[in-house]
């Protein structure tokens, strides 16, 4: 759990920081980020990349049957995926990208916190259920999600206010991460 901790907590404690110290760049940042295309393209292939792992390991019989027909399927997927991807749907692709990790990384937690005998465990499970579902409204409608964003970034008190959850959030986790929980 403390990796989980200190992997959640870090970026969200240094994003958060960054918004509070360097408001005016966290601003332009938000507005530039949805139409970042080497962003979005480094962000697909990581979500394509993971879901092709996650395709590999989940087990299900049904998919497997169709997603394992021949040796290296799955990785030869998530490539060619990754360039049609690119390609055909270059519009807001940082932020499908985001939240394609954000769907996915819960996956790879829970099974490993599940069993952990702390109350605090459930802060990981209430953070990763929050990212789960903007990952799910972000893909859905990434446009909201800019629209947010550029909301977020129209007056520094709002982005230094989004700095500071963060940062509160981050700080937790990473404190979490350092005490002896069970």
């Amino acid at each position: 759990m403390t990796t989980w901790f200190l992997l959640l907590g870090v970026p969200t404690l240094a994003l958060g920081l960054f918004a509070l110290c360097f408001t005016a760049r966290a601003s332009e940042q938000c507005v530039s980020f949805p139409r970042n295309t080497v962003a979005g393209w480094i962000l697909c292939a990581v979500g394509w990349v993971w879901t092709a792992y996650e395709c590999h390991t989940i087990g299900i019989d049904v998919f497997d049957k169709f997603l394992k027909a021949f040796p290296m399927e799955l990785p030869i997927l998530a490539i060619v995926l990754t360039i049609l991807t690119c390609w055909w749907m270059p519009n807001l692709l940082p932020i499908r990208g985001v939240s394609a990790i954000l769907m996915l990384f819960p996956a790879e937690m829970f099974p490993m916190i599940r069993l952990c005998d702390t109350p605090w465990r459930l802060a990981l499970v209430i953070f990763a259920y929050v990212c789960i579902v903007v990952g799910m409204y972000g893909m859905f409608y990434p446009w909201r999600i800019r629209q947010a964003l550029a909301w977020l970034a129209a007056v520094p008190v709002r982005v230094r206010a989004a700095g500071a959850v963060l940062a509160a959030v981050g700080a937790l986790f990473v404190v979490l991460a350092v005490l002896p929980l069970s």
